[in-house]
């Protein structure tokens, strides 16, 4: 693996090369490989500056473009393209400056929830945005409501098309920022493998999100509570900074389980459990992740 990465980097015409061939890889696993082609971008950032990744950036944009243009348009080509890349290359320029996972990891998290707030800014009213596509979907949501039926669950297409447009802002941002961490984790995975092998795993057990993003996601979760006790349906922004900031505390509670791991306090067991936790009890997660803010679960075990 070493050797392939010396071998992408080694020149910008083969880091356009690479990127662009991560593209078509991703293309065949969206939306959850998005992050490959933005990863490479990060490495070569990382590896060889701005001039390799701009050629990394270049070719995995033009392999984008050239895969959904055809689909969905230029426009929207070009929206996906950037959601992709530019905010695992803004991470990456401050990881590279900072050398600290962690600051990127806050940043990406304020970023992503500032996002949130100002597309309920620009755009008013974004569930009633979404209304005409979801209505487009009227066949696909008829086919959900019959799968639910089966399994005993009764939803109405129209229930379930308000509920979709309903967590589709905050399912974006969150999107948005999972793909920019993995893109800094695989690129700094990367650099380790070309210079510093374990700087990834060293790195990604100390992510903590800090005491800020802890009491904006506080103050968040009592805005959208007051708010639904207030008015009917609530305050959708407080709910979707909410949404995208507890889902974050999720990489904290994960760093918390390597952390502990590493210190030889927890076996192998509990580190499995909690990524089945993902997706069996995330909420759970959230709170290990929450209360390392205060509780500092790995610096009570560091060994002196």
């Amino acid at each position: 693996m070493t050797l392939l990465l010396q071998w992408m980097t080694a020149t910008p015409v083969r880091a356009f090369l690479a990127a662009a061939l991560a593209s078509l890889v991703a293309l065949l696993a969206l939306p959850m490989a998005a992050w490959l082609p933005a990863g490479f971008v990060v490495l070569a950032l990382l590896t060889g500056g701005q001039a390799l990744a701009l050629a990394a950036a270049a070719g995995a944009a033009i392999a984008m473009l050239w895969m959904l243009a055809p689909a969905f348009g230029l426009g929207p080509a070009l929206a996906v393209a950037i959601a992709v890349l530019l905010p695992a290359w803004s991470g990456a320029t401050a990881l590279s400056a900072t050398r600290s996972l962690n600051l990127v990891y806050q940043a990406l998290t304020l970023g992503a929830g500032l996002l949130v707030l100002a597309i309920h800014a620009l755009l008013g009213d974004p569930q009633g945005v979404l209304m005409p596509l979801i209505a487009q979907l009227g066949p696909v949501l008829q086919q959900v409501a019959a799968t639910l039926s089966q399994w005993g669950i009764e939803s109405s297409p129209e229930e379930i098309g308000a509920a979709t447009a309903r967590v589709a802002w905050a399912t974006l941002g969150w999107m948005v920022l999972l793909h920019a961490l993995m893109a800094q984790f695989a690129g700094l995975w990367g650099l380790g493998c070309l210079r510093e092998p374990g700087l990834f795993g060293r790195e990604f057990r100390q992510l903590k999100l800090g005491r800020l993003i802890a009491w904006s996601l506080a103050a968040a979760f009592v805005l959208s509570l007051a708010a639904h006790r207030l008015v009917a349906g609530g305050w959708q922004a407080a709910d979707d900074v909410v949404f995208v900031l507890a889902a974050a505390f999720l990489v904290q509670a994960l760093a918390v389980v390597h952390g502990l791991r590493e210190l030889q306090v927890i076996g192998q067991v509990p580190v499995i459990l909690a990524y089945v936790a993902l997706i069996l009890a995330p909420v759970a997660l959230v709170g290990i992740g929450f209360a390392d803010t205060w509780f500092r679960f790995r610096e009570r075990f560091v060994k002196r």
